[in-house]
């Protein structure tokens, strides 16, 4: 009937079962291994981005410590401004603390805002309140534009006392952010 050709055998039920069972195994284990190999490339994608978050956080966390250091010293500054304006002897007293670190016998240049100077030379005793305990100390006042007000620059033979408030702000910003003051 079909030309001299046997039909083709059909597989037994138990080798049918066989090699679909076979079959469904092998691509079961293939799509396992595909997808963990998808999941490794997701894993590294993920510890990667940690990675650079936590490069960056110091970064960030440095940049926001030096941020707030810079805006306490701008407040500081403000502060210590509205004290100046509102005390007439704070240079004075400021003077006489910078001239403790001097012998008595040493001749001082006392550098001070324009400003100040005027207001201190306009006070009564104002520049003798400067020099109290040593009042036969040899000083010459001078009014420095390059002294902001508050300030004062106290030169004498061996060392310089700065008084200026724009260089104790440094030092404070400084120790703030952890460079070395």
């Amino acid at each position: 009937m079909n030309g001299g050709a046997e039909p083709a055998a059909r597989p037994e039920p138990d080798a049918r079962e066989r090699a679909y069972a076979s079959g469904f195994e092998a691509g079961r284990v293939e799509g396992e291994r595909a997808e963990q190999a998808r999941l490794r490339l997701a894993l590294q994608a993920a510890v990667d981005a940690v990675e650079a978050l936590r490069a960056n956080e110091a970064q960030w966390t440095g940049a926001i410590e030096e941020n707030i250091a810079a805006l306490s010293g701008a407040i500081a500054r403000h502060l210590v401004d509205r004290e100046i304006k509102a005390d007439d002897t704070s240079v004075a007293r400021l003077v006489r603390r910078a001239l403790d670190a001097f012998p008595i016998d040493q001749p001082v240049r006392i550098r001070v805002h324009p400003s100040d100077l005027a207001t201190i030379s306009t006070q009564p005793d104002a520049g003798e309140c400067a020099l109290a305990g040593a009042p036969t100390r040899e000083a010459h006042w001078l009014g420095d534009p390059r002294i902001a007000p508050g300030g004062c620059l106290v030169e004498g033979r061996d060392r310089i006392v700065d008084g200026r408030v724009e260089t104790a702000l440094e030092r404070v910003y400084r120790r703030l952010t952890y460079q070395d003051a």
